[in-house]
């Protein structure tokens, strides 16, 4: 479900702009259809100046996310947000940026030092200011939602991982989703026997998997 309210709090009217490049509409389409699906709504959020020279890839796409299916614990979520995490997220800002919309920056990603490279150049110079929002409080939020930022994936290798989480800490993000791990997630719900005709997504997914194309864990083309 997709909140609609965003126009009486300002900064709706800056949403009707076309996103362009269209990677950044892909990336924003499938981290929403994967948190739809596992209890959030959404709200899109645009929080450049429509007048602004700057491109849309660096404004981004960002989501306000709030979970329907919230659990109270005592605890966070985990830094890297798998599935089975995301019950402890209240809400978020979600920061999309499509990184590998870059042929560079999609090869890089197989490798941990490549990666920790490219954030280090791309990434931690920017992110506090992809995270900047002077009107969370009209979201009815009494503290800044949880900070999270969508990337392509993440390295396996610990080294990096831990140098990745702690420079990613130190400016302020509170998690990670990765676009592998919500296409996998997303392909394993998706139910051949059900119809999704209000998602072009899950309805794509559904067929693929219909003709055997794809299987549940198997989406190789992921890499």
């Amino acid at each position: 479900m997709t909140l609609l309210w965003m126009s009486s709090i300002g900064f709706g009217e800056t949403w009707e702009r076309s996103i362009d490049p269209i990677s950044d509409a892909m990336d924003e389409w499938i981290a929403r259809e994967y948190l739809e699906l596992n209890g959030f709504v959404t709200m899109p959020l645009r929080k450049g100046n429509p007048q602004s020279k700057r491109s849309s890839k660096e404004e981004g796409v960002d989501l306000y996310v709030r979970n329907m299916k919230f659990v109270e614990s005592d605890r966070d979520p985990g830094f890297l947000l798998f599935s089975s995490e995301l019950k402890h997220l209240r809400s978020a800002i979600i920061c999309v940026r499509g990184w590998h919309a870059e042929k560079a920056a999609l090869a890089s990603m197989t490798n941990g030092a490549d990666m920790l490279k490219y954030l280090e150049t791309n990434v931690l110079k920017k992110v506090e200011k992809w995270f900047e929002f002077e009107h969370w409080r009209e979201l009815g939020e009494t503290e800044f939602p949880k900070k999270i930022l969508v990337a392509p994936v993440f390295p396996m290798q610990e080294v990096y991982r831990a140098r990745i989480v702690a420079s990613l800490k130190d400016k302020g993000v509170d998690g990670i989703l990765s676009f592998k791990s919500m296409l996998l997630d997303i392909v394993e719900r998706v139910d051949t026997r059900n119809v999704y005709p209000k998602s072009e997504l899950l309805q794509l997914v559904r067929t693929l998997k219909t003709f055997d194309l794809i299987k549940d864990s198997q989406m190789n083309f992921l890499g």
